[in-house]
């Protein structure tokens, strides 16, 4: 069965969401979760676990070697970069979205979806604005065989209205989700 839609899936409520709405369409799904060395990697472990006990088709794609320091990842530096948030992963969008890309190539999937929203936007996450995603669709209509689409579903909506429609659109309440920023937050 040709899969309607590449969902760059973490676990959180922001794939979450995105993952009930290609359900709640229809569409045929198939998740790409990403382990780049991130220090909440309990969170990949709860997004496998959720995609095998919903019987949703995916691959886990492991990245190593990279020496990336930032409040997520290597010793957890939240202090190096200036203008954007302690948790931002220099490249890990684009990074993303280039794996993402040359699987939903190879699977002949023409869309990607990736859980930017306002509140990311908001926190300084360059990679989350529509002027990000603007010019990375001009790049995938022209990096391979087929032209791709990265839509960014949640863009508008905050945190809060992310969560509030989960729980009562689709009855997925907080205890439902998970999310390692907030043992990250606490212990630092």
């Amino acid at each position: 069965m040709k899969e309607d839609v590449l969902i760059l899936y973490s676990g959180g409520a922001d794939s979450r969401l995105m993952l009930e709405m290609a359900k709640q369409l229809k569409k045929s799904i198939y998740c790409v979760l990403i382990d780049y060395g991130q220090k909440h990697i309990d969170e990949l472990k709860f997004a496998e676990s959720h995609l095998e006990k919903n019987d949703i088709d995916y691959q886990v794609v492991s990245l190593s070697g990279l020496g990336i320091e930032s409040a997520l990842t290597g010793m957890g530096n939240s202090s190096l970069y200036e203008g954007v948030s302690e948790w931002w992963v220099p490249g890990r969008n684009l990074m993303f979205v280039s794996i993402a890309a040359s699987i939903a190539e190879m699977r002949d999937i023409d869309s990607i979806w990736y859980g930017a929203d306002y509140s990311d936007r908001e926190a300084l996450f360059p990679d989350c604005y529509q002027d990000w995603v603007v010019p990375v669709n001009e790049v995938l209509k022209v990096n391979g065989s087929k032209e791709l689409k990265l839509n960014a579903p949640l863009l508008g909506m905050t945190k809060e209205m992310i969560l509030e429609t989960l729980e009562t659109v689709y009855g997925v309440t907080k205890d439902q989700l998970f999310s390692g920023y907030g043992e990250l937050e606490n212990g630092m």
